[in-house]
């Protein structure tokens, strides 16, 4: 009895690659507008949480190296920067300047630029608001003891 010869398959024909190629570039470009938009909400959260975290941490170098420290907004860029005053009136940046994320821009502060004093105090509650347009907004709001908070 004569014995068939079996042929193995190595790997995959070229139409099984087109085809292959073909379904995963379609969903590539359905996904991908779905995904800016999905991370739309993740900027305004962000946005907010970084600017806290930047205040508790000017407070943190107020107290620790006895000095007062301001975080300075600028709303024309959206950037904001720590700054260590070196004499009455006069301050210096501490560090690079830090941008928002996209999309995402300062309101009006009140009253305005925090300062903090080597006691890690400030004058007055300040209220920092941040919005993403069509998102919405948030309040990031330190009041004269330090207190960080978001709303």
């Amino acid at each position: 009895m004569a014995r068939k010869r079996r042929t193995a398959s190595a790997g995959y024909t070229l139409l099984e690659c087109l085809t292959a190629s073909a379904v995963m570039g379609i969903t590539l470009a359905i996904g991908i507008p779905n995904l800016a938009r999905l991370r739309a909400p993740y900027s305004l959260s962000g946005a907010a949480q970084r600017i806290a975290a930047d205040l508790q941490a000017a407070r943190q170098r107020a107290i620790a190296r006895n000095a007062t420290y301001r975080v300075n907004f600028d709303r024309t860029t959206n950037t904001y920067r720590l700054e260590r005053q070196v004499t009455p009136g006069t301050f210096v940046a501490e560090g690079a300047s830090q941008a928002l994320p996209r999309k995402a821009t300062l309101g009006v502060l009140y009253p305005g630029n925090p300062t903090f004093d080597s006691r890690g105090l400030l004058t007055s509650d300040v209220s920092i608001p941040v919005s993403v347009t069509g998102l919405g907004s948030r309040t990031v709001s330190v009041n004269v003891l330090g207190h960080v908070t978001i709303s």
